[in-house]
């Protein structure tokens, strides 16, 4: 039995199978977050409150782009279901998972020590989107999908990074950065601009798979074929994912970041 989707090679079928590594990360991202609001409740001297809704709506969405049979035709099959995979780990859960820990909690992160200040700085906006660049590139070179996909431990890196990458680059739009001066609503939908929809790395990104000649990923290219898909189009639809679904998201959240701003200026 595989803890973890990756490419297998073999042909695929709607078979259920089970992935128990997905289902303990969920429940260790849960634990975690009901620990750390714990430890910052306790030193606060307050109760600690529930867990926000959209925590919970941010761990389903992790579970199922990891789990069967998005994480199975993702990691092996299917470059569009892929990029789907990108979009929901790295772009829809992160900021639904940022309203899991409590102002409590998030004071902790004031405190002094080199693992505090470490955090402080990749959460800050610059570094942020940096980082949030560098792991969407890397991710996505051929060489390197093609190399990690094949094993369990590679396919897991390159889901954690997208999610760790997605909550570096959400951290500065949901949550105010210990430290740092206050990231202004202006200030915040021109980083999603710039970090989403005119994204000089995504536009990249989206050419190549759009615009080649022969699929780029030999891990799907040469997956077992699936009835009515053919490798060519598939990989062309996951360029079209990314660039679409990538403007959808960031239209969304300038929307919401908007009418708040209008509303707290009224």
């Amino acid at each position: 039995m595989s803890w973890w989707c990756s490419a297998t090679g073999a042909a695929w079928t709607w078979q259920w199978r089970a992935y128990p590594g997905v289902w303990l990360f969920i429940l260790l991202l849960a634990f975690g977050m009901w620990a750390w609001n714990r430890a910052g409740a306790r030193a606060a001297g307050r109760a600690q409150r529930s867990v926000h809704p959209l925590f919970v709506g941010g761990l389903i969405v992790l579970w199922l782009s990891l789990d069967w049979p998005i994480g199975a035709l993702g990691a092996g099959y299917l470059a569009s279901i892929h990029m789907l995979q990108f979009l929901l780990m790295a772009l829809v859960a992160p900021p639904m998972l940022l309203m899991g820990p409590s102002n409590d909690a998030l004071a902790l992160l004031e405190k002094p020590g080199v693992g505090r200040a470490i955090v402080r700085k990749f959460i800050s906006p610059f570094p942020a989107l940096v980082t949030f660049s560098v792991v969407v590139l890397a991710t996505h070179l051929p060489t390197l999908v093609d190399a990690l996909m094949a094993t369990q431990p590679g396919s897991m890196a390159i889901d954690l990074l997208w999610i760790g990458a997605g909550l570096v680059f959400w951290f500065p739009v949901i949550r105010s950065v210990p430290h740092q001066p206050r990231f202004t609503h202006p200030v915040k939908m021109g980083y999603l601009i710039l970090g989403m929809m005119f994204s000089p790395i995504m536009f990249g990104l989206v050419g190549f798979l759009v615009n080649a000649t022969t699929p780029l990923y030999g891990v799907f290219e040469l997956a077992p074929p699936i009835p009515g898909v053919h490798a060519r189009d598939d990989h062309v639809l996951a360029g079209v994912m990314m660039s679409v679904g990538g403007m959808i998201i960031a239209f969304i959240a300038i929307s919401v970041i908007f009418f708040r701003w209008t509303k707290e200026s009224s």
